[in-house]
């Protein structure tokens, strides 16, 4: 709680509450500094390994997927996510939700640009997490940056979203 009381520029917690009930803008801008924005490629790429091999064979079973990425941050995992069920023939059958509070990473998200600098991490987690194919195959590397191949994004719908206010979309 000390945390957001400094970032919140209050003296006390008090006129911070006071500001976070009756200042929409204030309240959004300090929902912005708690929030939690960790992610990257492949992040815990045992879980990926388990995917592949356990919840894949079962999803196939299924004639459409639906896959909810609630505070899915800048996007590193949702793209994780597609080039596994691209690797599987799934990606085709599937909707992956992308949602996230924060407007400013959810545009990061949906560009799908990436510094260079962090694809060798991202291509290691990848090979630990099973991959199939070169993960260079998945995007193009551009002035430093790495730009997410267009076919990852068709069946991924990027949203702001809020988890304790807004309900639920669908069925996952």
């Amino acid at each position: 709680m000390q945390y957001a009381l400094a970032v919140s520029g209050e003296k006390n917690f008090s006129a911070m509450q006071h500001r976070v009930l009756w200042d929409k803008d204030y309240f959004e801008s300090l929902l912005l500094h708690l929030t939690v924005n960790v992610t990257e490629m492949f992040r815990d790429p045992s879980f990926y390994r388990s995917m592949r091999n356990h919840i894949i064979p079962i999803l196939r079973t299924y004639p459409f997927i639906k896959i909810w990425h609630a505070g899915c941050s800048t996007g590193e995992e949702v793209y994780s996510m597609a080039i596994l069920l691209q690797e599987e023939n799934l990606l085709k059958n599937a909707m992956i939700y992308a949602t996230d509070i924060d407007a400013q990473v959810l545009k990061k998200a949906r560009e799908g640009i990436y510094p260079l600098d962090r694809i060798r991490e991202f291509t290691h987690n990848y090979q630990q997490a099973g991959g199939q194919a070169s993960f260079a195959e998945y995007y193009t590397a551009k002035y430093e940056a790495a730009i997410m191949n267009s076919n990852l994004k068709e069946n991924i719908l990027f949203s702001q979203h809020n988890l304790v206010t807004d309900g639920t979309f669908g069925e996952m």
